[in-house]
């Protein structure tokens, strides 16, 4: 898995503290996936198709996290019972105030033959053939390049809507 972390985008927080917490995770999951796009399309025209069900399990999705899932996790492994978890989730969520909260993009395929082709089985009786790694390498430029129009874009498509919905409200 690829980490990254992109500085510099202090004026589209700002832009982004304009909108409600709803709307803001709207746009950050958009963006993430649009950003994602070239990677899933790259892994799709280099995997070997026999049933395509390989192909069409090739998906990016969005996962996010906060303190309050982390203390949530945290307690559980730690032999918490549900209501000791969900106290530790709040007072976390609480005690952080809107910071520390996260998401990732995932692209992965979810067929079960996915991993056996990516890397292979049996010392070559499968041999292996890499499409989501490549894909990955191959894209990281644009994802990171693109992340940042991205998000300027759902913000600005998120605006209008928003403006629209109050013109409408207004005039009826």
């Amino acid at each position: 898995m690829a980490t990254f972390k992109i500085e510099g985008l202090s004026d589209l927080k700002k832009n982004l503290d304009e909108f409600k917490k709803s709307t803001q995770r709207g746009i950050l999951e958009r963006a993430l996936k649009k950003a994602a796009q070239p990677i899933v399309a790259d892994a799709k025209a280099s995997v070997p198709v026999l049933s395509g069900e390989l192909k069409a399990s090739i998906k990016a999705t969005v996962i996010r996290t906060n303190a309050g899932k982390a203390a949530y996790a945290a307690a559980k492994q730690g032999g918490g019972s549900d209501a000791v978890a969900v106290s530790a989730a709040r007072d976390a969520n609480r005690a952080a105030a809107g910071q520390g909260a996260s998401a990732l993009v995932r692209v992965a395929a979810t067929a079960p033959h996915a991993i056996f082709v990516e890397f292979g089985a049996r010392q070559g009786a499968m041999p292996a053939h890499p499409y989501l790694g490549p894909a990955l390498r191959d894209n990281r430029g644009k994802v990171l390049g693109s992340l940042k129009s991205d998000l300027a874009t759902e913000i600005e498509k998120s605006a209008r809507r928003i403006a629209a919905r109050a013109a409408k409200k207004g005039t009826t």
